[in-house]
């Protein structure tokens, strides 16, 4: 039941800028907005300090103690402890004491499954490659402290291998349920490969089977109501099986309808790793970004990247029982050495300790190459005939011409990497794999969608890890970042793509937002969001492996462009922002956007401060937001360039 709240509900209109601590500037219609948009690096003045770590996936961007500023829940995969930064209310974050112990940590999120007006979290934890299924951990926010109420909850029985977390009221009865979406289960686990969590009052849960829910082959999820019956829907996708789409049926079952939707050619959609939801042309439903690319375990397989111009080829291979080989050229510098770096090995299970690299005829064994290790062609004259080891062999040939082959006894690693420099030309034994894939565009007409990629710009061919969307220049028209992993050793520029309307975007790699371009890490995922409340949208990007996380301040002169941020509270009975949907007119464009996460990997957003450019309109004819109890809130003749309050703030 929905449970009935005595605080008083409100509906306030407060300046975004005093909020900020900025003033407000005086705002012109124009003509024109901008193409052009740039962004620039705040994390350092912002306090946003964060390691050079492996992320997995992107952030949780939420008001964890709903004080009207966005709080960062940050994840570094199991080397760092989750991290959250809390908004000061200045544009500047404070790292909070650890509030879980360092672990596996995939997917989370935040939602107030209590009903006390502060955010709780979920986490999923890996299961150790199913060898230790884990069930998800709830942390309940009392006033700022985060207890672990996993096994109170009634949630600790249940272990799988943990991906991605959902808070979700599946039942529509007004609070919070959630879904647990995991990797492929093993033969001796008993659980569910999915499950569904009942919330049942009193901090309570208990499960709920699904029969088609379960047995979803995916790992991350977007929820969406792509048919607009006001009933949650599933986009399903993990870059590996098809992406999937299912409609549910407002009882804890979902009907699979992939077919209906993309036709006999779902195969085409596979490699999806991103989705994002964005009205793209404004007509009062959502359409669908699909990014498209390859991880870590799929590139592990005859995948190269050569740099003529820095002489530098970078190599990773699959870590199972193999041999392989590539013959390099080096040029005349430095007499023809060969230059050894970044030799590594995913571990696996432990099974690999550390693979020897044996050098020339005689098998020379020599110390792993961390950082430029230059070994001249005389000490490697001659190949080895007899490669029986686990290793890296390397010997020179005559003619600046190098013979490099691995060798892998047994699946002993993940993957193999290795870096060799000074090279001027190769040779493999084996066509390079190509990491590029199309990304989608899916217009959704009426509840049926209809792919236009053609649209897409040829920028967006690659291997893309995540995507976001947002109106970056107060233009009225949804844009996309879109995250690539780049070459396998070097960060290359995301692509924004800006919107043109009739369904064409503008690409673009000048930006700025691209603090680790060229350095030794890879693009992921990101959020987009107004830190500042200052009417611009603002990007949280993960970079991946020994990348850190970096905050992005929109610097775009938009002074000729309004923009209106409401924030959503709580319905009349109670009911949290979750799903709500906030539409909104001028005299010249109609918008709309839904409450939650506007894209998805493995964790979920709860944006409830909404953002939308209104171009050269000085006033907003109405604004309507619904809850999902089927109650809303109608304001009509509100100004531009400030935050709008609409709901029950505190609960």
């Amino acid at each position: 039941m929905i449970k009935n709240k005595k605080s008083i509900f409100s509906l306030v209109i407060i300046s975004a800028m005093n909020l900020a601590g900025c003033s407000q500037t005086t705002q012109t219609p124009s003509s024109q907005t901008s193409n052009n948009v740039v962004f620039s690096d705040v994390s350092e003045q912002a306090g946003l300090i964060t390691q050079k770590n492996w992320k997995y996936g992107g952030p949780t961007i939420a008001d964890i103690n709903s004080d009207g500023h966005y709080d960062l829940l940050l994840s570094n995969h199991d080397t760092t402890p989750i991290r959250l930064f809390m908004a000061n209310g200045d544009g500047t974050y404070t790292l909070q004491n650890d509030i879980f112990p360092r672990a596996d940590l995939h997917g989370m999120s935040a939602g107030d499954y209590d009903n006390d007006g502060d955010l709780d979290v979920l986490i999923a934890l890996g299961g150790g490659n199913g060898t230790t299924p884990q069930p998800q951990r709830l942390l309940k926010n009392n006033n700022g402290k985060f207890e672990d109420k996993t096994v109170e909850a009634g949630l600790s029985k249940m272990g799988a291998r943990g991906r991605s977390v959902r808070w979700v009221d599946i039942d529509s009865d007004g609070d919070l349920d959630f879904i647990q979406v995991n990797a492929e289960k093993l033969i001796h686990e008993n659980s569910p490969r999915n499950i569904i969590f009942e919330n049942i009052g009193n901090g309570k849960f208990t499960y709920h089977p699904s029969a088609t829910f379960e047995n979803i082959k995916a790992e991350r999820v977007l929820l969406t109501d792509y048919n607009n019956d006001d009933i949650l829907d599933i986009f399903a996708f993990d870059g590996y099986n098809n992406l999937a789409i299912y409609q549910g049926n407002n009882d804890f079952t979902f009907a699979n309808t992939t077919q209906d939707l993309l036709g006999a050619n779902s195969e085409a959609y596979k490699g999806t790793l991103a989705v994002a939801q964005a009205d793209i042309d404004n007509d009062g439903d959502m359409d669908y970004y699909l990014a498209r690319g390859k991880l870590s375990y799929t590139i592990a397989n005859n995948s190269l990247s050569f740099n003529k111009g820095s002489k530098r080829l970078d190599l990773r291979d699959e870590g199972n029982k193999s041999h392989d080989g590539i013959t390099l050229i080096t040029d005349n510098t430095n007499s023809g050495s060969l230059i050894l770096s970044d030799f590594y090995h995913f571990p696996r299970a432990k099974l690999l300790s550390h693979m020897d690299v044996y050098i020339g005829e005689k098998k020379e064994l020599i110390n792993t190459p961390n950082k430029n290790t230059t070994i001249s062609q005389k000490r490697a004259r001659g190949f080895p005939t007899k490669l029986d080891k686990t290793g890296w062999y390397i010997g020179y040939l005559g003619n600046n011409r190098w013979r490099v082959e691995w060798v892998l006894t047994d699946n002993l690693a993940w993957d193999v990497r290795a870096s060799f420099k000074n090279v001027k030309g190769y040779q493999s034994d084996w066509q390079p794999q190509n990491l590029a894939l199309p990304d989608v565009l899916l217009r959704n007409d009426n509840g049926k969608l209809v792919d236009i990629s053609s649209k897409l710009p040829a920028l967006t061919n690659s291997n893309n890890w995540g995507v976001v969307p947002g109106d970056f220049n107060n233009d009225t028209k949804i844009d996309f970042m879109v995250y690539r992993f780049g070459e396998l050793k070097e960060r290359v520029a995301d692509v924004l793509l800006i919107n043109q309307g009739d369904y064409n975007f503008k690409a673009t790699i000048t930006h700025n937002a691209d603090t680790e371009r060229g350095l030794d890490s890879h693009g992921d995922m990101g959020a987009a969001f107004d830190f500042n409340l200052d009417g611009k949208l603002d990007l949280l990007s993960g970079d991946e492996d020994n990348g850190q996380w970096h905050l992005y301040k929109n610097t775009t002169e938009l002074s000729h462009a309004h923009f209106t941020l409401i924030r959503v509270g709580y319905s009349k009975s109670g009911v949290d922002p979750y799903g709500a949907k906030v539409q909104i007119k001028t005299a010249t464009a109609s918008q709309y956007q839904v409450i939650g996460s506007q894209s998805a990997t493995h964790s979920q957003s709860l944006l409830n401060i909404v953002h939308f450019g209104l171009a050269q309109a000085d006033s907003i004819s109405s604004v309507i937001v619904t809850w999902r109890d089927g109650s809303s809130e109608h304001l009509n003749k509100q100004p531009t360039d400030q935050l709008i309050s609409v709901g029950n703030l505190n609960n």
